[in-house]
């Protein structure tokens, strides 16, 4: 799986996002405040859509070989908050600092 870039994005509706045609995956900023096992999930989850765009038989197959307990993590995930109540604006770049890769890869 080829991966040109990635970026880190506060985000109110998703986890993760993929753009399969330019290679790009945009994670949402507040995986960082969830277990490490969720993020590799939504990474595994984002980068198998760059083979496969759908959530088909193709795309499974490609998270059953990849992240076999993906399901499970899946059901983690879909239990949590997805963004927490935000009570004025917070500074970006110290939750971008925070996340494990650091800022934008290039």
């Amino acid at each position: 799986m080829d991966l040109s870039r990635y970026f880190l994005q506060r985000m109110k509706t998703k986890w993760g996002s993929c753009n399969h045609r330019a290679g790009n995956i945009r994670l949402n900023t507040e995986l960082v405040k969830k277990p490490k096992d969720l993020l590799e999930y939504v990474i595994v989850h984002e980068m198998a859509h760059l083979r496969e765009p759908t959530h088909n038989e193709r795309f499974v197959a490609i998270l059953n070989e990849h992240y076999p307990t993906w399901r499970e993590a899946r059901a983690e995930l879909n239990e949590l908050p997805l963004a927490a109540e935000l009570k004025g604006k917070r500074n970006l770049r110290q939750d971008i600092s925070s996340f494990p890769f650091g800022r934008e890869n290039r």
